[in-house]
Protein backbone atom coordinates (compact mmCIF):
# COMPACT_ATOMS: atom_id res chain seq x y z
CA UNK A 1 0.00 0.00 0.00
CA UNK A 2 1.51 3.05 -1.38
CA UNK A 3 2.05 6.37 1.89
CA UNK A 4 -0.27 8.77 1.69
CA UNK A 5 0.63 12.10 0.82
CA UNK A 6 -0.41 15.70 1.83
CA UNK A 7 -3.66 16.46 0.25
CA UNK A 8 -2.85 20.07 -0.61
CA UNK A 9 -0.34 20.94 -3.45
CA UNK A 10 2.60 22.80 -2.15
CA UNK A 11 1.75 26.50 -3.15
CA UNK A 12 -2.12 25.69 -1.56
CA UNK A 13 0.04 24.03 2.08
CA UNK A 14 2.14 27.63 2.31
CA UNK A 15 -0.90 29.63 1.67
CA UNK A 16 -2.54 27.61 4.43
CA UNK A 17 -0.07 27.66 6.81
CA UNK A 18 0.18 31.67 6.16
CA UNK A 19 -3.20 32.24 6.71
CA UNK A 20 -3.09 30.07 9.78
CA UNK A 21 -0.13 32.64 10.66
CA UNK A 22 -1.81 35.81 10.29
CA UNK A 23 -4.98 34.18 12.34
CA UNK A 24 -3.08 33.35 15.42
CA UNK A 25 -1.21 36.79 15.40
CA UNK A 26 -4.39 38.41 15.11
CA UNK A 27 -6.50 36.69 17.84
CA UNK A 28 -3.65 35.43 20.04
CA UNK A 29 -1.26 38.73 19.84
CA UNK A 30 -3.13 40.53 22.73
CA UNK A 31 -1.53 37.81 25.40
CA UNK A 32 1.28 37.43 23.47
CA UNK A 33 1.02 33.91 22.49
CA UNK A 34 2.65 32.36 19.88
CA UNK A 35 1.64 29.27 17.60
CA UNK A 36 4.76 28.62 15.74
CA UNK A 37 4.90 25.54 12.98
CA UNK A 38 6.76 23.38 14.97
CA UNK A 39 7.88 20.02 14.35
CA UNK A 40 7.61 18.98 17.85
CA UNK A 41 4.55 18.64 19.52
CA UNK A 42 3.03 21.69 21.26
CA UNK A 43 -0.15 21.93 23.19
CA UNK A 44 -3.43 23.91 22.30
CA UNK A 45 -4.84 26.21 24.22
CA UNK A 46 -8.00 27.56 25.25
CA UNK A 47 -7.89 31.44 27.26
CA UNK A 48 -11.19 32.67 28.51
CA UNK A 49 -12.24 34.74 31.14
CA UNK A 50 -15.27 35.44 33.89
CA UNK A 51 -15.72 38.41 36.63
CA UNK A 52 -12.87 36.93 39.05
CA UNK A 53 -10.08 35.55 36.74
CA UNK A 54 -8.74 34.67 33.48
CA UNK A 55 -8.75 31.06 32.73
CA UNK A 56 -6.32 29.09 30.59
CA UNK A 57 -6.66 25.29 29.94
CA UNK A 58 -4.40 23.10 28.06
CA UNK A 59 -5.22 19.95 26.42
CA UNK A 60 -1.80 17.78 27.86
CA UNK A 61 -3.06 14.19 26.46
CA UNK A 62 -0.48 11.16 27.68
CA UNK A 63 1.70 14.08 29.79
CA UNK A 64 2.34 12.91 32.97
CA UNK A 65 1.75 15.48 35.90
CA UNK A 66 5.16 15.13 37.39
CA UNK A 67 6.34 16.50 34.12
CA UNK A 68 4.38 19.79 33.53
CA UNK A 69 5.86 22.70 35.00
CA UNK A 70 3.62 26.48 35.43
CA UNK A 71 5.89 28.69 36.92
CA UNK A 72 5.83 33.10 35.99
CA UNK A 73 9.03 34.39 34.99
CA UNK A 74 9.20 38.62 34.24
CA UNK A 75 5.48 38.81 34.27
CA UNK A 76 4.93 35.64 31.83
CA UNK A 77 2.89 32.51 32.37
CA UNK A 78 5.43 29.39 31.53
CA UNK A 79 4.13 26.11 30.66
CA UNK A 80 6.90 23.34 30.66
CA UNK A 81 6.49 19.82 29.98
CA UNK A 82 7.36 16.82 28.20
CA UNK A 83 5.77 13.71 26.95
CA UNK A 84 6.76 10.64 25.04
CA UNK A 85 5.30 7.72 23.08
CA UNK A 86 6.12 3.66 23.01
CA UNK A 87 6.73 3.74 19.22
CA UNK A 88 6.38 -0.27 18.37
CA UNK A 89 7.13 0.02 14.74
CA UNK A 90 9.50 1.95 12.65
CA UNK A 91 9.24 5.50 11.06
CA UNK A 92 8.93 4.03 7.01
CA UNK A 93 6.23 1.80 8.46
CA UNK A 94 4.01 4.96 9.47
CA UNK A 95 1.17 5.65 6.60
CA UNK A 96 -0.15 8.62 8.84
CA UNK A 97 1.65 10.53 11.73
CA UNK A 98 0.30 13.32 13.11
CA UNK A 99 0.82 12.52 17.25
CA UNK A 100 3.94 14.89 18.60
CA UNK A 101 6.08 14.20 21.65
CA UNK A 102 8.81 15.90 23.16
CA UNK A 103 9.35 18.87 25.32
CA UNK A 104 6.85 21.66 25.32
CA UNK A 105 7.24 25.41 26.44
CA UNK A 106 4.48 27.93 26.11
CA UNK A 107 4.70 31.32 27.39
CA UNK A 108 1.92 33.93 27.59
CA UNK A 109 2.41 37.30 28.68
CA UNK A 110 0.19 38.29 31.62
CA UNK A 111 -2.17 41.12 31.55
CA UNK A 112 -1.34 43.66 34.87
CA UNK A 113 -4.68 42.75 36.14
CA UNK A 114 -3.91 39.31 37.15
CA UNK A 115 -3.33 38.88 40.72
CA UNK A 116 -0.08 36.73 40.45
CA UNK A 117 0.41 35.34 43.94
CA UNK A 118 -2.99 33.60 43.97
CA UNK A 119 -2.25 32.14 40.71
CA UNK A 120 -3.31 27.93 40.92
CA UNK A 121 -2.75 25.46 38.51
CA UNK A 122 -4.46 21.73 38.93
CA UNK A 123 -4.54 19.08 36.18
CA UNK A 124 -7.27 16.52 35.65
CA UNK A 125 -8.14 13.81 32.94
CA UNK A 126 -5.47 15.07 30.23
CA UNK A 127 -6.23 18.82 30.68
CA UNK A 128 -4.23 21.36 33.28
CA UNK A 129 -6.37 23.98 34.16
CA UNK A 130 -4.79 27.03 35.16
CA UNK A 131 -6.93 30.14 36.87
CA UNK A 132 -5.36 33.48 37.07
CA UNK A 133 -7.53 35.43 39.40
CA UNK A 134 -7.94 39.33 38.85
CA UNK A 135 -6.68 41.64 41.28
CA UNK A 136 -9.68 43.48 43.66
CA UNK A 137 -9.29 46.61 41.80
CA UNK A 138 -9.65 45.32 38.45
CA UNK A 139 -13.03 43.09 39.88
CA UNK A 140 -14.85 45.91 41.23
CA UNK A 141 -13.99 48.30 38.14
CA UNK A 142 -15.62 45.60 35.98
CA UNK A 143 -19.10 45.48 38.80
Amino acid sequence: MAKMESWLPAPFSRLSDEVDRLFDELIHQPWGVSRKAETTWSPQLDLYEDADAFVLEADLPGVREKDISVTVEDGNLVLQGKRSFERVCNEEDFYCHERRSGEFVRRLRLPTSVNQEKIRADFRDGVLRVTLPKTKQERKSQR
